[in-house]
């Protein structure tokens, strides 16, 4: 049975990755840092599945923390073999009014987050023979978004580490590629308007949103082990917009 680490796993995105590694047999390592209710509910959902997943609550601007959750894994005897990044958060307002502890704060939680659970993870990751690393990024890191220089820096910076470790890690049999889908109804897009939203749809050639479910069929993708000659690709889950 491989096992997949998926990071901010109580959001909207993260729960559907979860849900849908669980379901294709895999065991899972769920990261969160605060919402302990929404780990309370999936518990009691996966648990009625018969799934195999351990939470982990992880602060990853701390990497003392991330050293901790590494440990406790070890001792759990938890090997993994896939690691989703996909925590991220946004603080959006236009460059006047942007101060710099929320820019510093997206960089450090986009950025240095994912570093930090790499580097915890790589022994695993290079003893699986197969590893799997899918970084979560976001259309907005190709083409930007006015509001959104933190956040569109963050996700253009993953996107550059997702091409450098592929190229670094391939001699492992790992391969590193990355998931940017367009906009999607979640927790973190609740702040969007239903009049943008409608203009967004309007350009998008499919005609509808992406839906999480969406983004999880490209991390299962990417996680399989006929996926082994993929690697340092950017794949956009965004209904046909360029």
């Amino acid at each position: 049975m491989r096992t997949v680490f998926v990071s901010g796993a109580t959001g909207g995105i993260g729960q559907a990755i979860a849900e849908a590694f669980l379901s294709h047999g895999y065991r899972a390592v769920l990261q969160y840092n605060h919402n302990e209710d929404a780990v309370k509910t999936l518990s009691e959902r996966f648990e009625k599945k018969g799934y195999r997943f351990n939470w982990v609550k992880v602060d990853l601007l701390e990497p003392r923390s991330v050293e901790a959750m590494k440990d406790r894994l070890k001792v759990l005897e938890i090997n993994i073999d896939v690691l989703i990044n996909n925590a991220g958060i946004k603080k959006d307002a236009p460059l006047e009014a942007l101060d710099y502890e929320d820019f510093n704060r997206v960089m450090r939680v986009n950025v240095d987050g994912p570093w930090l659970l790499t580097k915890a993870l790589l022994e695993d990751l290079k003893q699986s023979g197969t590893g799997r690393i899918i970084n979560i990024t976001s259309g907005v890191a190709r083409d930007g978004r006015r509001n959104q220089t933190n956040y569109a820096a963050s996700k253009a910076a993953l996107e550059n580490i997702t091409r450098t470790l592929a190229k670094e890690l391939g001699q492992y049999g790992i391969t590193v590629n990355a998931v940017a889908p367009g906009l999607i109804e979640t927790q973190m897009t609740k702040d969007v308007s239903n009049d943008v939203k409608n203009q967004y749809i309007k350009t998008i050639p499919v005609g509808h949103l992406v839906e999480a479910e969406d983004v999880a069929h490209a991390c299962l993708f990417f996680a399989g082990i006929k996926a082994g000659s993929i690697s340092s690709q950017i794949l956009g889950v965004n209904g046909g917009l360029r």
